[in-house]
């Protein structure tokens, strides 16, 4: 098998897949329903998309789309944030291990934390639940076989 044409898409297929079957054979938020998920919403956000064959393409169709999903998210640096902007906030936050997984009483995780701070003050920060995190995933995941037709 040989490298697909987009990778990216590729992967996000396959996990979202891959989540579909866990989801449909383990007990709703069971541990293997949340790795699944949290791995996938991960791997997808911190690929380097810009610098696929289509980042110019990407840049432009997700800085003109707003965040898809009604998350509750505070910035100090912007009033309106784009996709793209969003997407930033989060890949910048996974990649500098500002990440908090919010569990419930039994320790099963119910929603990730995240931000950013520049010197001592946080600029952006947001909860998504698992929720949120699957249907930004969805929605990524069809706004990339958009971009790919």
């Amino acid at each position: 098998m040989g490298i697909p044409s987009d990778p990216l898409l590729d992967i996000i297929r396959r996990s979202i897949a891959n989540l579909e079957f866990i989801e449909a054979n383990y007990e709703i938020h069971g541990l293997y329903e949340v790795t699944q998920l949290v791995n996938t919403f991960l791997g997808a956000l911190i690929h380097p998309f810009e610098k696929s064959s289509k980042g110019k393409q990407f840049i432009e169709y997700f800085s003109n789309r707003p965040v898809p999903i009604d998350v509750q998210y505070k910035i100090i640096l912007e009033e309106n944030i784009s996709y793209y902007g969003f997407l930033k906030c989060i890949r910048y936050e996974l990649s500098h291990g500002n990440i908090r997984y919010n569990p419930d009483k039994i320790k099963r995780i119910q929603s990730v934390y995240f931000w950013n701070k520049k010197g001592n003050k946080k600029t952006f920060r947001c909860t998504l639940s698992l929720e949120e995190m699957k249907r930004l995933l969805v929605d990524f995941k069809i706004c990339l076989e958009q971009l790919n037709k």
